[in-house]
């Protein structure tokens, strides 16, 4: 494939992306999540997810895995700590090192609300064909293993 022809794929890619992330919300979220009281996408959601899939996270990894600022990663914390649902925890072998890890209380949050959203993915994909049921399912799955093996992005423009 010609450099140009591998471009026009590229932007055609980029433009794609550009209307699926609307459209997941428009079609199949439908906007019910806000509604429900919860924000998928919010900065305090993302985290406690990432938490529940590891021990604990030191607020720098925190901030690179979610695009955010030192500053902006030290007030999400703050803000989950005042509701309980995460903790600071100082590194048993370097006590300067800090560690952030999701509580009992985050885990139950996270679980009810992966439940509320699931609901409502499940109520609104209903309305889809089994034939298209399939097709949708595919074309994630292909997508998940492709994206998946993409190499970090380098965080310079």
């Amino acid at each position: 494939m010609s450099v140009s022809r591998m471009a026009q794929g590229v932007d055609s890619i980029v433009e794609n992306l550009f209307m699926f992330f609307p459209l997941f919300y428009r079609k199949i979220l439908r906007y019910e999540y806000i509604t429900a009281g919860v924000n998928p996408v919010s900065g305090q959601f993302r985290l406690l997810m990432m938490l529940c899939h590891t021990d604990r996270l030191q607020p720098s990894e925190i901030g690179r895995n979610l695009g955010i600022s030192k500053p902006n990663v030290t007030t999400l914390i703050d803000k989950l700590i005042e509701k309980g649902y995460v903790d600071r925890m100082h590194d048993i072998r370097d006590r300067r090192v800090m560690h952030i890890a999701i509580t009992d209380k985050g885990r139950s949050f996270i679980s009810k609300r992966k439940r509320l959203l699931a609901d409502i993915m499940r109520k609104n994909l209903s309305a889809l064909k089994p034939g298209e049921l399939e097709e949708l399912s595919r074309a994630l799955e292909t997508f998940k293993d492709i994206v998946s093996r993409m190499e970090e992005p380098s965080l310079r423009l």
